[in-house]
């Protein structure tokens, strides 16, 4: 930690001969300069985060339905449940990371939620295995911000390395989806868990 610093300069001018009444007189004189003041020296910030007001509403499609809504903290989003009706059901939610520091950042460790399927009623077991395919997708990609700066792309997805320049932030898209391929349709309702990520970014 930077301590604040005073600095005082002191100066001492001695002045020499001066000749009066034909003698040589010596006179000293003094003055002293100050430059008085204080200078902050802050320790630079860090402060890399998920803005909790910018968490949207979500964006629901063929009849996906969000059963708990998701938690978003300083640094990761929690919390939620979401259910998949058919083919081509999914539910979307943008929101963003701020670095609102002093400091350039990385992104060192990267989560993304495993999702868990839990079926109801008889047919349990069947559905979960019909949901939990391959088909199911669940990816958090860049949306817009400021990507340009930071060598980040829309549409791409989140990877360790990326940066995140001190004073940015961009807007990332949280999508969990039932491809329109699937070839099959649970009989019930399944419920989507296993949905919590978080990022972990690190000083440059």
């Amino acid at each position: 930690m930077i301590s604040k610093k005073i600095i005082l300069y002191t100066i001492l001018i001695t002045l020499v001969t001066s000749s009066i009444s034909g003698s040589i007189v010596y006179a000293i004189i003094t003055q002293r300069l100050d430059v008085k003041g204080s200078t902050d020296f802050a320790p630079e910030s860090w402060r890399v985060v998920f803005n909790p007001k910018s968490l949207s509403k979500p964006n629901l499609k063929n009849g996906a339905l969000v059963d708990t809504l998701p938690l978003l903290s300083d640094t990761m989003i929690t919390n939620y449940k979401i259910s998949l009706i058919r083919p081509g059901s999914s539910a979307e939610f943008t929101f963003n990371i701020d670095n609102s520091g002093h400091l350039d950042s990385i992104l060192t460790t990267y989560v993304l939620g495993n999702p868990a399927c839990e079926g109801t009623n008889e047919t349990k077991l069947l559905d979960e295995s019909i949901v939990c395919s391959k088909y199911l997708v669940y990816n958090l990609k860049y949306e817009s911000g400021d990507l340009a700066i930071n060598g980040l792309v829309a549409g791409n997805d989140i990877k360790i390395n990326d940066q995140l320049k001190k004073q940015t932030s961009v807007k990332v898209k949280l999508k969990l989806e039932y491809l329109s391929s699937a070839p099959k349709v649970p009989t019930n309702k399944v419920l989507i868990t296993g949905l919590d990520s978080y990022l972990i970014y690190s000083s440059q």
